[in-house]
């Protein structure tokens, strides 16, 4: 039986210090990425960030939940050393722009961002892929939601369209699943929103992976 040790372990140590945030004051600023207390000799903090969340109760709930649903989906298509890899890549890729962009901050999200685009990439279900597509469906769509009430609209249409490429995934060709999330890490890059430069890292591991996969013929099932 398939036990996701590697999400579980991490989701235990992220929720732990997202939830008491809200309960000791001067814990989320105490841990979370200030590029000027990094340059002072802070660097724990480029660790310390991913465990707490700068999103309000709503936004680290939901950070969470995207943890424990890619993170199991993405664990048991690739097992725990290249889930490691693939958060790891979001995480990096994220708190380095983060650091270099002047960008204050916290959350797991980056890292999960990692682990969408591994799914999308080179995951070996076509429900795992089509489930990292929507959440970087769901980053795009996070734009509009400053943009007034046609912005509303708007995201609320982008959404719905992104649920399609789930619930109708049979249908979506493989290379829309791949194209989604590079086309939203460009757009994202081009605000010098660390998401994208997050999926920027997952993208690469995953595209890595994806080769890895072609070279030793391991997916032995077509994709379902």
């Amino acid at each position: 039986m398939f036990k996701p040790y590697a999400t579980a372990a991490t989701f235990a140590i992220t929720a732990v210090p997202s939830l008491l945030q809200f309960v000791i004051p001067g814990l989320e600023p105490a841990l979370m990425r200030d590029p000027a207390a990094i340059r002072g000799g802070e660097w724990w903090r480029l660790v310390t960030a991913l465990v707490v969340q700068d999103g309000g109760l709503w936004g680290t709930l939901f950070n969470l939940a995207s943890l424990a649903v890619l993170g199991y989906c993405a664990e048991r298509s690739f097992g725990p050393a290249r889930w490691l890899a693939l958060y790891a890549a979001g995480a990096l890729a994220g708190e380095i722009s983060g650091y270099l962009t002047n960008d204050p901050g916290a959350g797991n999200s980056i890292a999960v961002c990692g682990l969408a685009a591994g799914l999308a990439l080179a995951a070996a279900e076509r429900l795992d892929r089509s489930l990292g597509a929507f959440y970087a469906v769901v980053l795009a769509a996070s734009l509009l939601s400053d943009l007034g009430t046609w912005g509303v609209v708007a995201m609320i249409a982008l959404l719905a369209a992104g649920a399609q490429l789930v619930g109708r995934r049979e249908r979506v060709p493989l290379w829309l699943l791949v194209a989604v999330p590079v086309a939203v890490a460009a757009v994202l890059i081009a605000r010098l929103d660390l998401h994208g430069f997050a999926l920027l890292g997952g993208i690469v591991v995953g595209w890595t992976l994806q080769a890895t996969y072609s070279s030793t013929s391991r997916r032995t099932e077509p994709l379902v």
